[in-house]
């Protein structure tokens, strides 16, 4: 290749190479790597002549080699955007999805109706992307957000500084052996997949998210069960939780269990599409 390439020429030679792949939104992911790398617009990709010297190309040529072989692009470029700001989401980390957005909603809602301080804990916090967009907005509460990932963790406590919040306290545990006592708002995105679902996993979701934050090694109903059953010891008086629901199998066997704890105190709050996606326990 010559020491310099036009953006345009570089981004059509990777288009045809991607053609011959099953990777999805080819040219939707193309510009997200693009934009990403060079901190530029989408106007500015198709409309300036902008050269790319030879340590670019060589960057970029690897970052596309990762999406040949479905890579999530949001663990190639490390970084997911996510209600409304973006997070560090590098590989080995479970990637947000906007279904999710839902869970937000649902407590800024809840936390929005009272005025005291509240102490809120969200479970299987991964990323942190869930607690750390409701603190940002309620920074005066008190939130703590648990994962036994300790990269999890780690991740975590990055997007915390990047989004300047001092109100939240990432701690690695297991839920199953944490205290939960005296919250007034828990939220959790569980691993809901049953082990044997795992194998029916589109690839670029069975080999670049973490396995723990897919499947319980179960049933996929574990983590529902626990904290259904364990609503009134975990919750104070006026508290609620918010657990989101997968799109499964599974989420039928949850609505019956649930049913025998909470039949007169919950609801299931739907997606766009009409489903339920967030019980709501109170």
């Amino acid at each position: 290749m010559k020491s310099t390439t036009l953006l345009r020429d570089y981004l059509q030679i990777q288009l045809l190479k991607l053609k011959k792949s099953d990777v999805q939104e080819q040219k939707n992911k193309s510009e997200m790597i693009i934009q990403h790398y060079l901190k530029i617009s989408k106007a500015d990709l198709y409309f300036k002549d902008i050269s790319l010297d030879q340590k670019s190309i060589i960057d970029l040529n690897n970052m596309f080699n990762s999406l040949l072989v479905n890579t999530p692009v949001q663990h190639i470029i490390e970084e997911t955007f996510f209600y409304e700001n973006s997070f560090i989401t590098p590989p080995g980390i479970f990637i947000p999805r906007p279904e999710t957005e839902l869970l937000v909603d649902s407590a800024i809602d809840f936390i929005s109706s009272t005025t005291r301080k509240l102490r809120i804990l969200d479970l299987c916090t991964g990323s942190g992307c869930i607690v750390l967009s409701i603190a940002k907005k309620f920074p005066e509460n008190d939130f703590i957000g648990i994962d036994k990932s300790s990269f999890a963790i780690q991740v975590a406590k990055k997007n915390q500084k990047l989004l300047k919040i001092d109100s939240v306290e990432f701690l690695k545990a297991d839920m199953f052996n944490f205290e939960i006592n005296n919250i007034d708002l828990l939220l959790c995105n569980p691993p809901y997949l049953a082990k044997k679902e795992m194998k029916n996993l589109e690839e670029s979701v069975k080999n670049h998210d973490p396995e723990s934050a897919l499947t319980d090694y179960d049933d996929g109903t574990s983590y529902y069960k626990f904290l259904i059953s364990n609503f009134t010891s975990f919750i104070n008086k006026n508290g609620i939780m918010l657990i989101e629901l997968p799109f499964s199998p599974v989420a039928k066997d949850i609505e019956l269990f649930n049913k025998k704890f909470n039949a007169n105190n919950s609801t299931f709050l739907k997606d766009l599409e009409g489903k339920n996606r967030v019980i709501k326990i109170y």
